[in-house]
């Protein structure tokens, strides 16, 4: 258990850039191809929700009839911009998803409950565009990657969503109280409390899927693993996957290919 962990082997439990040598180039990837992306794709960037930069989410359109998947990025709440993922967007228009990127405040400029609120303003935003756009709405698939998964696991007692598919997600907040990540992220043993979607019901009653590669760091896998039997022996719905040869970056990658499990497990939980 990571409470048998000193200091330092819980920062490396949890340092997925760490535990993957070429890391940076496989995100600087994802950054190069969605710059070359937002410069051509059609759709609306940086819609505005908030006062702040950030308090922003993009939207792709498949047409007025397709399921909505809003995609929440991770980057431990502290890192990272819906930006760098405007790459995962063309394959759900080929698979008739429209999608929308949403962007939240991060740490050390918003704590948890002011990122967790960030989402569900930025929901209710995308909403209100899609009714007006459409003059109807069926409610939203959320896909969460890492902290996002986190964050999507968190708004599920939101009246707007449906379903969620978390990808390599955290789901107890109480390690990362202890380790690295807690440097600007400043969670208290309050916060960290209320915030662990793997300590509540707010997400029952609604299907989670999750999925997480088995060459990730033994930690995160634990935590999809612990949440997937948590809800499982509440009688709840949702998939687990265990994908084969993927870490906590090229299980994302998975997004982009036409016949991956991730996509077609996107796919069904979108199109219910």
């Amino acid at each position: 258990m990571w409470k048998n962990l000193s200091r330092e082997e819980l920062d490396r439990a949890y340092n997925n850039s760490l535990a993957v040598p070429n890391s940076s180039k496989l995100t600087q990837r994802w950054t190069d191809t969605s710059y070359e992306l937002r410069g051509r794709l059609p759709g609306e960037l940086n819609i505005s929700y908030g006062k702040a930069t950030r308090q922003s989410y993009d939207y792709f359109s498949a047409g007025n009839d397709s399921p909505i998947v809003v995609f929440i990025h991770g980057g431990f709440w502290q890192n990272r911009s819906k930006d760098d993922f405007t790459f995962i967007v063309p394959p759900m228009l080929e698979q008739e998803l429209s999608i929308a990127l949403l962007g939240y405040r991060l740490a050390p400029d918003a704590a948890m409950n002011e990122i967790v609120l960030d989402i569900r303003n930025g929901l209710n935003a995308i909403e209100s565009m899609v009714r007006s756009e459409r003059k109807s709405f069926s409610g939203f698939c959320l896909l969460g990657w890492s902290a996002g998964a986190h964050l999507a696991a968190s708004v599920m007692d939101q009246s707007n969503v449906y379903a969620t598919v978390g990808v390599s997600g955290i789901y107890d907040l109480e390690p990362m109280r202890h380790c690295y990540v807690n440097h600007l992220l400043q969670l208290d043993a309050e916060m960290a409390m209320r915030y662990s979607p793997i300590l509540h019901t707010a997400h029952f009653d609604k299907p989670i899927n999750l999925l997480v590669g088995n060459d990730e760091l033994s930690e995160i896998q634990k935590q999809t693993l612990d949440f997937f039997k948590y809800r499982e022996s509440k009688g709840q719905k949702g998939v687990l996957l265990q994908l084969d040869g993927l870490n906590h970056f090229t299980i994302l990658d998975e997004l982009i290919r036409k016949d991956s499990q991730i996509l077609k497990l996107v796919k069904e939980t979108a199109k219910r």
